[in-house]
């Protein structure tokens, strides 16, 4: 019996080694022999976990009561943290997964739109190179108008003559709108009590006394031009909105593609071992509180919308002269205001939706890529092995 418990307790030690191998514990917990938490026995590297599973063995080896309870207990708690800690585990979401295809949605939809857009911008471009040679008369600053007509942004691409109009009004309406600027604060500076209030309104004042310089200048030389400069100003002009509706349409295709990537790639890395959980526990928790604020948001305004939908119409009760009733409902004409809040709140919250998923699905996949793969050891497998240099292989030739 002596001998047994000999053997039990050495058995014990080992279990002991085992328990205090994690660097989750602290030099207190292991100078006084007492684990305050048991989340922090669990390993939080593959050598911790491994060097766990070695001192088990060594236990088990040497234990000659298994079943003893003391023993026994321990040994299965370690053994199954062990165990836990060298499998992988599945830690992808299919909640951020839909989010991530429903943003695929959202872009390729807007991507369709985004087409058109395109089209629209080339045939304004094209519009405009067609343009038939007319005298563009100047227009003097006082005759220029401070309005543009109702139809003057359908109809400023159709001659040389409308779009240099266009563009002088526009530039007039900032000339003026400076000057009204610079007005309003030589007023404020000259009833000003506090002088630092009065240096500010006349740095306000140079600021647009130089910007209505700047637009009046502009008036001036576009009011200059004749038709071939004004047609190559258009043509630049049409040729960078075609290039910025292009490059905002490449945006939208090249996010959807982006989460189309990232969707299979999340479900590949979302198989992480347990120790590669625990040593990120933090970070899981983190993104945890992230997707919950941020999913509750996103209920909140799509369930409110959606709400907002069952709002009942009034009921309306007409009497007839001869003494007759009939009730029949009516839409409130405050409800156009509701359905617009009620598509906003909606649309908000699938975009907090989609937003949401593919931060955490890109955190969670990035993590992935860099831990749960033995990229240096694929490396070294695919890396040729050195080439002899010319001076060994004429060597091992002489020696021949």
């Amino acid at each position: 019996m002596d001998e047994e418990k000999v053997l039990n307790e050495e058995a014990l030690d080992f279990l002991d080694e085992a328990m205090f191998t994690s660097s989750l514990i602290s030099d207190k917990e292991r100078q006084n022999g007492r684990v305050e938490d048991v989340d922090d026995i669990y390993p939080r590297t593959k050598a911790e976990a491994e060097y766990m599973d070695e001192m088990l063995n060594r236990a088990e080896q040497v234990a000659e009561d298994r079943n003893d309870e003391k023993y026994n207990e321990r040994y299965c708690m370690l053994r199954e943290i062990v165990d836990w800690s060298l499998k992988r585990h599945s830690t992808w979401k299919w909640s951020l997964i839909c989010g991530a295809l429903l943003g695929a949605g959202i872009f390729y939809y807007f991507k369709s739109d985004q087409e058109d857009s395109i089209l629209r911008a080339k045939a304004e471009r094209e519009q405009v190179e067609q343009w038939k040679t007319v005298k563009v008369a100047p227009t003097a600053y006082d005759k220029c108008p401070d309005q543009h007509a109702n139809d003057a942004w359908t109809l400023r691409l159709s001659t040389a003559e409308k779009y240099k109009m266009y563009t002088l009004i526009d530039y007039k309406q900032r000339t003026e709108s400076s000057l009204r600027e610079v007005s309003e604060y030589k007023q404020k500076a000259d009833t000003a009590k506090l002088e630092e209030n009065k240096e500010k309104y006349l740095k306000q004042v140079k600021y647009y006394e130089e910007s209505a310089a700047k637009n009046r200048a502009k008036y001036d030389s576009i009011n200059a031009m004749d038709f071939a400069q004004v047609h190559e100003m258009a043509k630049a002009d049409l040729a960078r909105r075609v290039d910025s509706e292009v490059s905002h349409g490449n945006t939208l295709r090249n996010y959807m593609i982006y989460l189309l990537i990232l969707i299979p790639l999340y479900i590949i890395t979302g198989y992480p071992h347990g120790y590669s959980i625990t040593r990120h526990r933090r970070r899981s928790g983190c993104m945890n509180i992230f997707q919950k604020i941020g999913f509750g948001i996103a209920s909140f305004c799509f369930g409110t919308g959606l709400a907002m939908s069952l709002l009942p119409d009034y009921k309306v009760k007409t009497t007839y002269t001869d003494g007759s009733t009939s009730t029949h409902t009516e839409s409130d004409p405050g409800n156009i205001i509701i359905i617009v809040l009620k598509v906003g709140l909606m649309i908000a919250g699938a975009f907090i939706f989609c937003f949401v998923s593919s931060v955490i699905m890109t955190v969670e996949t990035a993590y992935g890529l860099f831990e749960n793969f033995n990229w240096s050891g694929w490396f070294k497998k695919i890396k040729p092995a050195p080439k002899e240099s010319a001076t060994a292989m004429a060597q091992q030739n002489t020696e021949a």
